[in-house]
């Protein structure tokens, strides 16, 4: 476990976002590793607006809806990546109520049912909102992880990624699976 970590490290740091090939399927252990090493790494692709920080300081904060498919392997990559000279904090919510304090929102496919409420919970903030659930972009998700074969890949929505106030890299959007 140890090794595979440090080996999805290594590629955060030193690699551009692109494909990775997994074997299995979305919700398998390996996927949800690939999964987690990009949901941080997306935080250096994405430009908020200066009032989603209150300091320089600020870290960005990454929010995880619900039971976390990630486990511990999700802070051990944030521990270690800091994106714009800020580090990267992972938060958990069981509820609507606290999701504001994100700047990037993971709704896993278990919380599908509950995106009315998170959206209104965040009417009007700027959140990359990342979920990996099929139709998860029609519900103004911003990115969602896709199986692409047997590779992770990821398709953007840069309509709900601008009404939320985002801009998103154009390095980002060019290793994209599909720009909505």
């Amino acid at each position: 476990m140890r090794y595979r970590l440090f080996f999805l490290l290594i590629i955060c740091a030193f690699l551009p976002i692109r494909a990775i090939a997994v074997p299995g399927e979305l919700h398998s252990s390996s996927a949800m590793e690939i999964q987690a090493a990009f949901l941080v790494k997306f935080s250096a692709y994405v430009k908020w607006p200066e009032s989603a920080f209150s300091s320089p300081g600020d870290p960005i904060i990454i929010g995880i809806v619900g039971r976390d498919p990630f486990g511990s392997t999700v802070d051990k990559i944030a521990r270690s990546f800091k994106a714009k000279g800020r580090n990267v904090e992972i938060r958990r919510f069981t509820n609507s109520a606290d999701i504001t304090k994100s700047h990037v929102l993971f709704i896993p496919s278990s919380q599908q049912g509950n995106i009315n409420k998170v959206q209104a919970a965040l009417a009007g903030n700027p959140v990359l909102l990342v979920g990996n659930s099929p139709g998860f972009l029609e519900q103004s998700g911003s990115i969602n992880f896709v199986m692409v074969g047997k590779k992770i890949r990821f398709d953007i929505s840069r309509t709900n990624c601008q009404k939320a106030g985002l801009t998103i890299s154009s390095k980002l959007l060019a290793v994209a699976h599909g720009i909505k």
